[in-house]
């Protein structure tokens, strides 16, 4: 099916701490490339002369502040880190003032987030970690933060760092586990001591802790029943229902992380997922960029405080949005895979291998129906969650681009919306083998939400999508999924009338296939091509030249296929058409075995070369190796009969 995990998140760019950023906007906006170097170079030089460990607290406060400025240049905050900052102000993580301690771990935050994996790297070498574990449990003993002051801001700005490291770098998430650190972020769960803002940093940095790692887990575990009961927490008014709705989402990603999908109990946990979900969701994303657009073409020359906010406020629901999404299509594909897991897990090898001749390499995931517990599938039918996912897939940008790449903020906002559009994708790929066709309003529903995307995809246009890689990679695999999932219940073209028009518009997005980098793109237009062909009804005529064009287009590209994958996905492809008796003619006519027989050299070379490579395309490879040899001798038997005739 093709089923995706979502990445680990990156953190959200925009400032928690509402620093000043004056500098910040005058050194990103105004200076050339050229100044901004010279003042680092002078930054450095009263760093030699030990400026920054001098005894003035003003010097020392405005050396920090302009690396904080200088590193929102995400190429300058790379260079600051490999230049050894951590080992230069790490240490004033523990410095006696508390303005100082703010404002490295402000700096330390902003060379993390900007520069990415690249300074996180140089960061986690030049040991940041030590200093970020000291300053952290100095909060563990008796602190309880005031409503307002640097204490609070500093503690919340470490572990947004802590939060930066572990989302980009593996080695952080080592030394964390290595710290426990994890232990002692549970201690700050407690809503009433710590405000909603410390709790919702705190489970932020536990996403990233306990993606895929045991050790996190099994110790956030500990106080599951405190995560469980924050989705609970009522807001007191509609000032702090928002705040209060992005902690509960990010207490849902954290409990889908440590959960067990296999464990029974698990039901009431996953309800209470669904529901913040469904609430996040339902927030319309057409009112958000209304009032974004309204707001950041002027943000340059009408930059208030009020405005900035505003669109502060907007652009974090966004991410909550794309959040929810991922949240679900996470939680989709554990469910699918811990299906798929016990029950192929007693199976031999070479077992699976011969109970894929003729068929999908993926179809064996999709003889499970409706993984989903029925508790859930009717919690979802209740909060019309299909249709709020399905909402989410609407290029709802198409008449602000213009607006919004205006402004660098408005690039960045214009860039939310496709990852959401994409998150909406991987969703309906991921829900698909979970629960029954019914659930999308029936078959026909689902033929059109089929030949949506198709328009959706036209409206972005073809440029634009296949340079959006990832949107590319979860658009095609939603269209991929709804195929095949008709595939799978047997529909023909008696249900499907629209069937040629579709294979047009497929036909001009294979006019870009030949400059799409994405492999798992030509991968899924490849099986996109054999869906459409298997759906056609074989004894209707009309369907032969649909048949014959996808079949050649499919041989014809494997003669000259250089990735491994792509090319075995093209010849399973071939069998799974022409595993159909009824249409042989087709195949004597376009050569078939011949053409299948000059192109098996090429398949064993490539395979050779990159066995060491294949990742996602060892099934298939290993698939169409075992069983292409049989297929052919299968079919020059058949095909020796219908040239006899």
């Amino acid at each position: 099916m093709g089923k995706q995990k979502r990445q680990r998140r990156k953190p959200h760019k925009e400032n928690p701490t509402g620093l000043p950023s004056v500098q910040e906007l005058e050194l990103k906006e105004e200076l050339t490339e050229g100044d901004r170097e010279k003042i680092l170079q002078d930054v450095y030089d009263d760093v030699s002369s030990d400026k920054i460990q001098s005894c003035n607290l003003e010097e020392k406060l405005s050396a920090l502040q302009i690396l904080a400025s200088m590193s929102c240049d995400s190429s300058m905050a790379t260079q600051i880190a490999k230049d050894g900052i951590a080992k230069i102000i790490g240490p004033l993580l523990m410095d006696h003032n508390a303005a100082i301690r703010t404002n490295t771990a402000h700096t330390l935050r902003e060379i993390a987030e900007n520069g990415r994996e690249q300074a996180c790297n140089d960061l986690i070498k030049d040991d940041i970690i030590t200093p970020l574990t000291a300053v952290l449990r100095q909060y563990y003993s008796d602190w309880k933060p005031k409503k307002a002051g640097d204490e609070k801001v500093t503690f919340v700005e470490a572990v947004s760092l802590l939060w930066t490291l572990c989302a980009n770098n593996e080695s952080a998430i080592k030394r964390a586990n290595e710290e426990d650190l994890a232990a002692l972020l549970l201690k700050f769960l407690d809503i009433d001591i710590y405000g909603t803002e410390i709790v919702t940093v705190v489970t932020r940095a536990m996403i990233c802790l306990s993606d895929e790692n045991v050790a996190a887990i099994n110790t956030i575990k500990q106080s599951e029943s405190v995560l469980f009961n924050l989705l609970d927490f009522k807001a007191d008014d509609a000032k702090t229902a928002f705040k209060i709705l992005v902690l509960k989402t990010c207490v849902a990603d954290v409990l889908i992380n440590i959960s067990t999908y296999t464990d029974t109990n698990r039901t009431d946990v996953f309800r209470k997922v669904l529901l913040v979900l469904s609430d996040v969701l339902a927030i319309d994303h057409r009112q958000i960029l209304s009032c974004l657009t309204s707001i950041l073409p002027h943000e340059c020359n009408a930059s208030s405080s009020d405005k900035r906010k505003k669109v502060q406020e907007n652009r974090e629901m966004l991410e909550m949005q794309e959040q929810a999404l991922q949240i679900f299509a996470n939680l989709c594909f554990e469910y699918q895979d811990t299906a798929r897991d016990s029950d192929t897990a007693d199976s031999e090898p070479m077992e699976i291998e011969s109970e894929c001749l003729g068929a999908d390499s993926t179809t064996e995931d999709l003889k499970m129906m409706s993984t989903f517990p029925v508790e859930l599938v009717e919690v979802m039918n209740a909060c019309n969650l299909v249709d709020k996912i399905w909402d989410k897939t609407k290029f709802v940008v198409k008449n602000s681009q213009e607006i919004l790449a205006q402004t660098e903020e408005g690039r960045a906002t214009l860039k939310q919306f496709y990852d959401i559009q994409g998150a909406a994708y991987l969703c309906m790929n991921n829900l698909l083998p979970n629960i029954e066709v019914d659930a999308f309003g029936g078959v026909a529903i689902l033929h059109r939400k089929w030949m949506e995307i198709i328009e959706e995809f036209e409206d972005i246009t073809r440029e634009d999508v296949f340079k959006r890689v990832e949107l590319a990679e979860a658009g095609t695999a939603a269209m991929r999924a709804i195929l095949q999932r008709l595939v799978q219940v047997q529909v023909t073209d008696v249900d499907l009338n629209h069937l040629p028009t579709s294979c047009n518009a497929i036909q001009a997005m294979l006019n870009g296939l030949d400059s799409c980098v994405s492999t798992t793109v030509r991968v899924n237009l490849i099986r996109i091509l054999c869906h459409l062909v298997q759906l056609l009804n074989n004894k209707n005529p009309k369907n032969y030249e649909m048949i014959k064009f996808v079949s050649t287009f499919l041989l014809d590209s494997s003669k000259t296929e250089t990735r491994v994958w792509v090319l075995a996905e093209s010849i399973d492809a071939i069998m799974d058409i022409f595993t159909e008796d009824e249409i042989d003619h087709i195949a004597v006519d376009i050569k078939l075995v011949p053409k299948l027989l000059s192109i098996m050299p090429h398949f064993k070379n490539k395979m050779r070369e990159q066995k060491k490579h294949l990742q996602d395309g060892t099934l298939v490879v290993a698939t169409v190796n075992a069983n292409l040899m049989r297929f052919i001798k299968y079919k020059q038997k058949r095909l020796g009969r219908v040239k006899q005739k």
